[in-house]
């Protein structure tokens, strides 16, 4: 008996800490999309987000800093993003998917310069922990994302900067015949999105690990927006999703390597992603202004 309770309360803690980084982007993917902007930035943004962190925490041995660093970064980014298709009307898909290329490069070139090897950076210090009595050290950002996740859902839909920003997202013109800054709340959840991939980056460089790794993100920011589908648009439903994502990434730990192999467990989560885009799309409905053009 005590082996099962053992078992369920590791698998328990590596649900919640594989799910941090998707949730907090996903939720951030949910203020991009309620403002309008398709949110499929989220793999550059927490990239930058993760190579920034290191780089703030290797250069002022402080990883709190660090943190600030990587989130300064991911912000930068998602607003040169909002620029693009905000200001000069870029398309938001090929925007998206070309700032994701972009961050890729980006990271691995200034590693190679900085740290003179592409594959990684040197270890830097990582952020503090917090102790729960019988379930050990869990990261610090982890009540962090659930503190989010009920901020953002209160922001959103009880109060009226959340719902302007939701009529925003729901139709630009209403929203002008209505004297909403349509702007304004674009580039908000925008930088709100920036942030929390800021977070999430963060989480996986000098938390997760403790240093930057050549595209640490593996597929995490696309996971996110599927995480953000299914959760219909709702930073709760983002964090049910992210914890659903976090399962399936935590199973590989409970079956042994010698029935399955690793790498068919490892693909599980790519797997559940699938089939979120292929039967779960059809059901929800998205922010009716997506990708809407505001001509000036």
């Amino acid at each position: 008996m005590s082996d099962i309770k053992t078992t369920v309360l590791i698998l328990l803690v590596s649900t919640i800490r594989m799910s941090t980084p998707i949730t907090l982007a996903a939720i951030g993917g949910t203020f991009s999309a309620r403002a309008g902007i398709m949110a499929l930035g989220l793999e550059g943004f927490m990239l930058m987000g993760a190579w920034g962190a290191a780089l703030g925490s290797y250069l002022f041995q402080n990883a709190l800093l660090g943190l600030l660093m990587g989130i300064a970064v991911s912000v930068i980014f998602a607003l040169i993003f909002g620029l693009f298709t905000i200001r000069f009307h870029v398309n938001q898909v090929i925007c998206g998917i070309g700032f994701n290329m972009f961050a890729s490069g980006f990271t691995a070139a200034m590693t190679q310069i900085i740290w003179g090897t592409r594959a990684n950076s040197v270890q830097v210090p990582t952020l503090a922990r917090m102790t729960i009595p019988g379930v050990g050290e869990i990261s610090l950002l982890i009540p962090l994302m659930i503190l989010i996740s009920a901020v953002s859902w209160f922001y959103l839909f009880r109060t009226p900067s959340g719902l302007r920003m939701r009529v925003v997202g729901e139709s630009v013109s209403a929203a002008e015949s209505i004297g909403l800054k349509v702007n304004y709340y674009k580039y908000l959840g925008v930088t709100i999105s920036g942030v929390l991939c800021g977070i999430a980056g963060s989480f996986l460089s000098i938390d997760h690990v403790n240093m930057f790794v050549r595209d640490m993100t593996a597929g995490r920011g696309y996971i996110a927006v599927a995480v953000n589908i299914l959760g219909r648009f709702n930073p709760v439903g983002a964090l049910g999703g992210g914890i659903l994502f976090g399962f399936a990434d935590s199973l590989q730990l409970l079956v042994p390597a010698e029935l399955v192999p690793g790498q068919l467990l490892q693909m599980i989560p790519y797997m559940v992603t699938l089939c979120v885009i292929v039967f779960a799309v059809r059901y929800v409905v998205s922010p009716a202004g997506i990708g809407e053009v505001v001509e000036r």
